[in-house]
């Protein structure tokens, strides 16, 4: 039997962001929905590539060479996300420039943008292929922006009282500039399926491949 961690490299959003995605939820009476258990706020978290059993060591290093320097991208939570089994809110990059860096990040991390999906998880349910209801508190939601600090190499170890998540490597990410403006269509103005433009993190559009986003803008 291998006794190796399961490992993820993941992005954690500032307090400010999760403090607000948490008191919408907070202010929904029928939140979370019946047969649902909700994640605790410190498990919040986007994962950028689950790596399943691996030797921390080897993977912290790669993380090292590969993230020191890379730009934090803008980021925002919004809209839901259909997942079987698990409630998510979508991680959108702000603008073309934070698409990249999120890119690089990704890359960085180990996945391929091209087939990656953003979400954070904030409940789960044991029923099988049960998906959350399309409308709801996480469909209508639109919050702040926010820029990760960092990039975390972190153990996932099932505990009798739920997941325990411990960083193992913190790689700091640069500023950069500040937010650019959002240049992503507005709701009501052409998409990308009608005037053939691509939005801002098209490089990971995969996210119609594994996820529906539902009214993310």
């Amino acid at each position: 039997m291998s006794t190796q961690p399961r490992l993820f490299t993941a992005l954690w959003p500032p307090a400010d962001a999760l403090s607000a995605l948490a008191g919408e939820l907070a202010e929904e009476r029928d939140w979370p929905p019946e047969g649902w258990r909700p994640i605790p706020t410190a498990r919040w978290h986007v994962t950028l590539r689950f790596h399943g059993k691996a030797e921390p060591g080897v993977l912290a290093r790669r993380l090292e060479a590969r993230a020191s320097g890379l730009a934090a991208p803008w980021l925002r939570l919004a809209g839901a996300v259909s997942l079987p089994r698990v409630a998510s809110v979508a991680v959108h990059p702000f603008a073309e420039s934070d698409a990249a860096a999120l890119a690089q990040l990704v890359r960085a991390a180990g996945g391929d943008p091209t087939d990656f999906g953003l979400h954070l998880a904030v409940a789960r349910t044991a029923r099988r292929d049960d998906a959350p209801p399309p409308a709801g508190p996480l469909a209508r939601y639109r919050g702040p922006r926010w820029r990760p600090a960092e990039v975390c190499l972190v153990r996932s170890q099932p505990m009798s009282a739920g997941t325990r998540y411990t960083v193992l490597h913190r790689v700091p990410l640069t500023e950069g500039a500040g937010p650019a403006t959002r240049t992503w269509p507005t709701q009501g103005s052409p998409g990308p399926g009608r005037n053939g433009n691509r939005r801002p993190g098209a490089e990971l559009a995969g996210a119609g491949r594994r996820q529906r986003v539902d009214n993310a803008w």
